[in-house]
């Protein structure tokens, strides 16, 4: 499974700065494949800002999904 930015369909790498549905500017520094059918994965960010906060969101909190399993 290869996780892509849903705009470009360019592949998520780390390093990557991406914008959570609120605004807020991060930087991707891993993820987490989905585990079973029903599971999202996850993608590990920390904020630009002064805070500098890690965390963990769901893919489509920065406009990001799965592909490969079965969706070709």
């Amino acid at each position: 499974m290869h996780l892509i930015h849903i705009k470009t369909n360019e592949p998520v790498k780390t390093g990557d700065v991406a914008h959570t549905f609120d605004g807020e500017a991060v930087i991707v520094t891993g993820w987490r494949t989905p585990h079973h059918a029903g599971s999202t994965g996850r993608v590990y960010v920390k904020f630009m800002n002064d805070s500098g906060w890690v965390t963990e969101f769901y893919p489509s909190v920065i406009n990001a999904k799965w592909v490969g399993r079965d969706d070709g």
